[in-house]
């Protein structure tokens, strides 16, 4: 799909497709580290996890969804605020799912995730990638411009 073809689609397809595709790779990270340290230690797979898979994520959502200039720093510190909520949420559900409901922790996981995915959308585009309101200097100075 060409540049111009994938920003023409909607704000919230693209978030939704980006979102697949980080929480697609998240769950593989997720399926894989459990596979290799045992899913019977899941709250410290999902950690590194998360600790993995927020870099990938960050940069397709700044640059493939929000396409924001700029800020970096600002706007992964916001991102770092939304995962460790999300991180929160995940282990909640998670622990849940598979701690008191006994289910399978993969399947559960994939439950986790289908709630947060609708949580993060809301959270980084109102709050980590929102367009910053500008301040009465700010204003002021492009009135002379």
């Amino acid at each position: 799909m060409r540049a111009d073809a994938w920003f023409a689609l909607d704000e919230k397809v693209r978030f939704a497709t980006a979102g697949i595709a980080n929480m697609a790779f998240r769950y593989v990270i997720f399926v894989l580290l459990g596979t290799i340290f045992s899913v019977e230690r899941y709250q410290l797979v999902l950690l590194a996890t998360w600790l993995l898979s927020s870099l990938v994520a960050f940069f397709s959502y700044k640059y493939l969804v929000f396409r924001t200039k700029g800020s970096h720093l600002k706007e992964f510190a916001k991102s770092l605020l939304i995962w460790c909520l999300s991180y929160g949420l995940n282990a909640l559900i998670l622990a849940g799912l598979a701690g008191a409901l006994a289910w399978n922790v993969y399947f559960a996981q994939a439950a986790a995730i289908s709630v947060i995915v609708v949580v993060n959308y809301l959270l980084f585009k109102h709050f980590a990638f929102g367009r910053q309101k500008q301040s009465l200097l700010e204003r002021l100075y492009n009135l002379w411009n």
